[in-house]
């Protein structure tokens, strides 16, 4: 186990391994939200042949 030594800048290591979690966990947030509006925007495709209808889809973004 890691020593409970301070840096120079005054933070233990637990405090700097959940800020760094926080972090990664914001960062992931941001992605998936870029993902879904991404996808919410998304034009349809052209009309599709004859034999093939497709039904629309409705998109769900849970906020």
């Amino acid at each position: 186990m890691a020593k409970m030594v301070n840096s120079k800048y005054g933070w233990t290591w637990p405090q700097f391994v959940k800020a760094d979690s926080d972090c990664d966990r914001y960062w992931q947030a941001q992605k998936a939200e870029k993902r879904s509006l991404i996808e919410a925007t998304k034009k349809s495709p052209r009309a599709t042949t004859q034999g093939e209808k497709k039904t629309s889809e409705k998109i769900y973004i849970d906020f």
